[in-house]
């Protein structure tokens, strides 16, 4: 049985409902970019997970103004960057694809423009990089 693309569409669409689609398609490493209800920005980049990861901590490492919290086992990393809390996480999703996830709250409250500023400046570093 062959699926019409409209239903594969509506499926597709179905499923992400719960989330805002900043982005589809990027060029250079970033395959693409949700914003999730949690003010968390996904991407999918096209680097393998160390190289994405260690990109990670040198980007937050040079923009915090205190010492980052590293938590090598599960790859996450908590810096203050201009007196925001940023986290970000790296996870393995294939072969030379990462996840990168990216947040910032400021006085507990979430700061997307922060979250976005720093996802995109990791990726950036990555592509410069490569």
């Amino acid at each position: 049985m062959r699926k019409s693309p409209l239903l594969v569409l509506l499926v597709l669409v179905a499923s992400v409902s719960s989330a805002c689609v900043v982005a589809a398609v990027g060029t250079g490493v970033m395959a693409g970019q949700v914003l999730f209800e949690d003010n968390t920005y996904i991407g999918h980049i096209n680097v393998e997970t160390g190289r994405t990861w260690a990109q990670t901590k040198t980007t937050l490492s040079h923009r915090s103004s205190q010492p980052v919290d590293v938590d090598e086992a599960h790859r996450k990393i908590v810096a203050d960057i201009d007196s925001v809390t940023v986290t970000a996480s790296v996870e393995t999703y294939d072969v030379n694809v990462s996840v990168l996830r990216v947040s910032a709250k400021k006085y507990g409250f979430a700061d997307n423009e922060m979250a976005k500023m720093m996802f995109d400046r990791i990726t950036e570093d990555i592509n410069r990089n490569k």
